[in-house]
């Protein structure tokens, strides 16, 4: 039975998180990503650089959560659960390198849902921006994700 997205959660933002970017994730990610760049790995290369320490490759903020976050409330008022999700993309904009030790505050906003039909049915599309900012204000980041729901 098809179901129908909350389009009136269109602008809400969502609650405001802080990270703090540690080394060991970097690193972690970097690996995981399969990127053996030495400015994310080596800290010596690093330290080397015009940055002064490793920098987190580009697609780095996709592992910003709020770790107290649970989405299954955010979810119900949009009108469907988890089992109907899937990643649809990401895009990526950095103002800055991201660098350990960095904290940043992370303030998302649904920005629109829509809906299209598919050769596998009716989808629905969530679009969700963050944008990180450092404690001085200035924007560090920002990404655009779209989650597809099947409706």
């Amino acid at each position: 039975m098809p179901i129908q997205l909350n389009k009136a959660l269109i602008g809400r933002e969502l609650q405001p998180f802080v990270v703090t970017i540690e080394r060991g994730k970097i690193k972690e990610f970097a690996r995981a990503i399969g990127d053996a760049n030495p400015l994310y790995l080596d800290d010596r290369a690093g330290q080397a650089s015009e940055w002064g320490d490793i920098v987190a490759p580009p697609t780095f903020m996709t592992t910003f959560r709020d770790a107290a976050g649970d989405n299954t409330d955010f979810l119900r008022e949009l009108g469907t659960d988890i089992s109907r999700l899937l990643h649809g993309e990401q895009e990526f904009e950095l103002h800055r390198p991201l660098r350990p030790g960095d904290t940043l505050l992370c303030r998302s906003r649904i920005v629109d849902i829509y809906e299209k039909t598919g050769r596998s049915g009716p989808m629905g599309f969530v679009v969700r921006e963050t944008v990180a900012t450092d404690k001085t204000g200035e924007i560090a980041g920002a990404m655009r994700h779209i989650t597809v729901v099947r409706l």
